[in-house]
């Protein structure tokens, strides 16, 4: 055999003896593990050798995937030194809508002990995206219909405008007195302005009537004084009756639903803006609901919290800061399209509260702080639809949000008749 044939077909070996190698080698790895069975009902889409994290790290990979008895069982490769322990929560997440899926894993008590190599747990089964998609656009819908066939949810509405409806009847009635009454007062200043300037042009020609007849200079320049005095002061009335006009109150009227726990709230608020400036003030009530209702077995969220807040805003910020749901905390609204016809519609909405939480709710341990997040779609310029996750830290709750918005204007009036008291 020729010396060019032997290398020819040594090199052909080494070839498929390396590709051989690779490809036994491709999940090998020099860390240490122990394994962790994990029972699911379904785990589409999660790839071999997933990511496995505990609290955002990376703590393992998962090993195999396969069917035991009509079950998933996901065979996890927790490293070396990682101790979980029981009552740990596992399950399948995704990095983004269109992301990775990975195993989370949320720790257990370490009071329960430490689970053993090889032990077997019961993994939290979750909807997929896409059912969990049909799933919101079926709530929409049936959102959507009960308002436009006045069902429960229309039912409350309208209970809830009801009473703001004979709230607003009755400063109506103020304000329809009051109004007359202005509308004069800002003529009469008009007028008593003009008087005044004529009175003080007069004076200071020494040819006018006034200026001829008062020929004492003293008098004169207290006078002039006096004159002047007065007309700043009319001035100064005239700029801050007009101030009235110029207020602008909102009811805000938002109601969430979370379709996987089947539990509805709603808030009611007056969100005030003054007549200068880029500030505004929300005073209302949170998580509306009757407190002695016995609460459904995944509700924690507490009723009827004070909601106080002084903000600011632009045409595509809103921040504000004060008593969020009845804890201190502090929220925001982003309009990252606000110069585009149509995308400018869309609001990107964040609340974080309760830093220092720690407590018991409805049974359950709550040591995180509340954030929420969500999208807002504005329908038109008195309603808006929403898809929101809540208290993503510790339950991380999806809710279908709908909102309705209006101006007062006799709120408005009467916010700023009382300007008039100080």
């Amino acid at each position: 055999m020729k010396p060019e044939t032997k290398l020819g077909i040594f090199t052909v070996l080494g070839i498929v003896v390396l590709g051989f190698s690779l490809y036994m080698l491709g999940g090998f790895s020099v860390t240490r593990s122990y394994d962790i069975n994990v029972q699911f009902e379904d785990v589409s889409g999660l790839p071999a050798k997933a990511a496995v994290k505990l609290a955002g790290v990376e703590v393992g990979k998962v090993k195999a995937i396969k069917i035991e008895d009509q079950k998933v069982i996901v065979v996890l490769g927790i490293n070396e030194g990682i101790s979980l322990y029981k009552g740990a929560a596992f399950s399948v997440v995704m990095t983004g809508i269109i992301g990775t899926k990975y195993i989370k894993i949320v720790q257990g008590q370490e009071a329960l002990g430490i689970l053993q190599p090889g032990a077997y747990v019961q993994g939290i089964d979750e909807k997929p995206m896409d059912e969990q998609i049909a799933d919101t656009m079926k709530s929409v819908r049936q959102l959507v219909d009960s308002i436009n066939q006045q069902g429960q949810f229309g039912a409350q509405l309208n209970e809830a405008m009801r009473e703001v409806r004979q709230l607003s009847a009755n400063v109506n009635q103020l304000v329809l007195t009051m109004k007359p009454y202005v509308a004069s007062s800002m003529q009469n200043l008009d007028q008593i302005t003009d008087k005044l300037n004529a009175i003080l042009d007069s004076i200071t020609d020494e040819e006018g009537v006034l200026g001829a007849l008062i020929k004492d200079e003293e008098m004169k320049d207290q006078v002039k004084e006096s004159v002047s005095e007065l007309k700043v002061t009319m001035t100064e009335l005239q700029t801050f009756v007009g101030k009235m006009s110029r207020f602008r109150v909102y009811w805000d009227f938002d109601f969430f639903y979370a379709p996987n726990e089947k539990v509805s709230t709603s808030d009611l608020a007056l969100e005030i803006f003054p007549s200068s400036g880029y500030t505004y003030y929300r005073v209302g009530m949170a998580n509306l609901g009757n407190e002695d209702d016995r609460p459904a077995s995944k509700d924690y969220i507490e009723r009827n919290k004070l909601d106080l807040r002084f903000g600011l805003y632009n045409q595509w910020l809103n921040v504000s800061a004060g008593l969020i749901r009845g804890s201190g905390g502090v929220a925001a609204e982003v309009k990252p399209f606000y110069n585009q016809e149509f995308f400018q519609r869309f609001t990107a909405g964040v609340e974080f509260s309760e830093w220092g939480r720690d407590r018991m709710i409805n049974g359950r341990n709550f040591t995180k702080p509340n954030l929420s997040y969500g999208l807002d779609f504005r329908v038109n310029k008195y309603f808006s639809v929403g898809a929101w996750m809540r208290d993503t830290l510790e339950v991380n709750d999806f809710n279908v949000k709908a909102n309705i918005s209006f101006n007062d204007q006799d709120i408005s009036s009467f916010f700023g008749l009382a300007t008039l008291a100080r």
